[in-house]
């Protein structure tokens, strides 16, 4: 429930946003305007804007670069230190992406990765999450409870609101579709915008979301106080899953494309009495493995966060298990508790009691700063018509995939039958917002653009794997939730036309599942 210093502060800010956006001047010289002004004096007369709460830093007109078209390249701050990039094509087709940001933000994403969507006429925006910190550390979070919030979501309001601002300026109309695509934090993000930003928003992917984050920051911290095998260790138990499992998709493709038949035992390659190599795992590491997958509850039997999926624990951005000093999620999840939660530094997070410390930590994380974007608002945004793509890797070991699925499933039954407007798809084999042996590549901002626009809700997707040279190694069909992509049993196992969409069973591995 809103609390009502949340509800004042979020009104507030709101009404400053609105204002910021209101107060953008009549578009001299801009292309929907009448006037052809060239684009390099229209961007340099956007340093001339005066916005509320905001200085404008830069304007520049980017030439094009091969497929790169020409764009006016514009940032800004909103305060006290929302740091803002908007990538203005010369050919706009009237749309507006926002880029989410990833871990705790700190600087703007490269955006350069969206030339893509640059080349399709769509205006870029995204921002530093609120606060600068170019190490993406969360000490800038300490006693700066404006900065978390602007991190937890109120700099997304403040980006799109600049950023349509500063379109219909320099285009002399606003933005006919929007959109918000991030992953990780930026899958959080997403909720947030459709959440929180319902009005600026008409479709929303986010990928490998953080949402959750009480239950995050509870699983991570319970993670860092196992006792940890060494990534040969974890290596070694994954090359034994894969020759338990690879098969029950219907292919040994290196990939476990039917998780759910899966039922690995670490225990089968525990280490013999007296025997401690690489090879094998000690009572301990046996037990590790078990706990981070098992879901974590409370002692009332209440979920607290999900397990996590099948994958290599000792590949990817996150590892939930690792020696000492290696860039585990656990620092994530004590550095949550020591600079947003606690204000402590020196906050040992082995002090964490998730039976008697959870309360706190929601208190904080969702009743002051509001982090995850609740149930009810996600349910009034399906009803108002508007789109959301969800997607989640099954080998993202640093994030539940399968509590991804259950909050989908949260907010897909409070939305009825409008959850119509929502889609969820689990890729294989592919860790935390890419990367791993599975098909990672695939196009959901296309998909959303094609759904908003043009009416044509996704089904099952096509997913590619590129190689270091940008060939295609395989493609595969992207399924929609709960579907998995099953081998024919005939034709080329590279190509995606050689699978179909099967819904699971809880059958043997072995057993045809069709």
């Amino acid at each position: 429930m809103e609390t009502n210093a949340r509800k004042t502060r979020r009104l507030k800010t709101a009404a400053t946003l609105v204002t910021v956006l209101a107060c953008a001047p009549s578009p001299t010289g801009a292309t929907g305007g009448g006037e052809q002004r060239p684009a390099a004096n229209r961007c340099a007369a956007l340093l001339e804007l005066a916005l509320v709460d905001t200085v404008i830093t830069g304007a520049t007109a980017v030439p094009p670069q091969g497929a790169v078209p020409g764009y006016c390249r514009v940032l800004a701050t909103v305060a006290p230190e929302t740091d803002i990039e908007v990538r203005l094509p010369d050919a706009w087709q009237q749309r507006l992406l926002h880029v989410g940001g990833s871990g705790f933000d700190g600087s703007i994403p490269n955006l350069d990765v969206n030339n893509a969507q640059l080349q399709h006429g769509y205006a870029i925006a995204a921002s530093n999450g609120g606060h600068r910190d170019p190490t993406g550390g969360p000490t800038r979070f300490l006693n700066q409870a404006t900065l978390i919030e602007d991190f937890a979501h109120a700099a997304i309001g403040k980006t799109v609101l600049f950023a349509k601002a500063i379109i219909r300026a320099y285009y002399g109309d606003p933005p006919r579709y929007s959109y918000f695509a991030g992953c990780s934090n930026g899958g959080r993000g997403a909720f947030n915008a459709a959440a929180q930003y319902t009005n600026e928003y008409d479709g929303v992917v986010a990928g490998a979301p953080s949402r959750n984050t009480p239950g995050i920051i509870s699983g991570w911290v319970r993670a860092g106080l196992l006792e940890a095998p060494s990534p040969a260790k974890l290596a070694a138990m994954y090359q034994a899953e894969l020759s338990q499992c690879d098969a029950s998709d219907g292919l040994i493709d290196g990939i476990i494309s039917n998780p759910t038949a899966c039922r690995f035992d670490p225990a089968t390659i525990g280490c013999p009495a007296g025997v401690d190599n690489d090879s094998c795992l000690t009572n301990a590491e046996i037990q590790a493995v078990n706990t981070i997958r098992s879901d974590l509850k409370l002692a009332n039997g209440k979920l607290v966060y999900s397990r996590l999926g099948i994958g290599n624990p000792a590949r990817g951005v996150f590892m939930p298990l690792g020696p000492p000093g290696s860039p585990t999620v656990a620092s994530f999840g004590a550095a949550h508790l020591q600079y947003i939660v606690y204000s402590d530094p020196t906050y040992d997070p082995a002090r964490y009691d998730v039976n008697r410390d959870l309360r706190t930590v929601v208190n904080v994380i969702e009743g002051i700063y509001d982090f995850s974007g609740d149930t009810a608002p996600l349910a009034r945004y399906f009803r108002s018509g508007k789109k959301m793509i969800v997607w989640h890797g099954t080998e993202d070991t640093g994030l539940s995939h399968f509590d991804t699925v259950r909050t989908y499933e949260m907010m897909a039954d409070a939305a009825g039958k409008h959850a119509e407007n929502a889609r969820l798809y689990t890729p294989p084999g592919v860790n935390h917002c890419g990367g791993g042996p599975g098909a990672d590549r695939f196009d959901m901002i296309g998909a959303i653009t094609d759904w908003v626009e043009n009416g044509r809700a996704p089904r099952n997707l096509t997913a590619s794997k590129v190689d270091g040279t940008g060939h295609v190694r395989f493609t595969r069909p992207l399924c929609e939730y709960p579907k998995y992509p099953r081998y024919i049993g005939h034709g080329d196992p590279n190509d995606a036309a050689s699978f179909q969409c099967v819904r699971p069973t809880q059958r043997r591995i072995g057993h045809d599942d069709r």
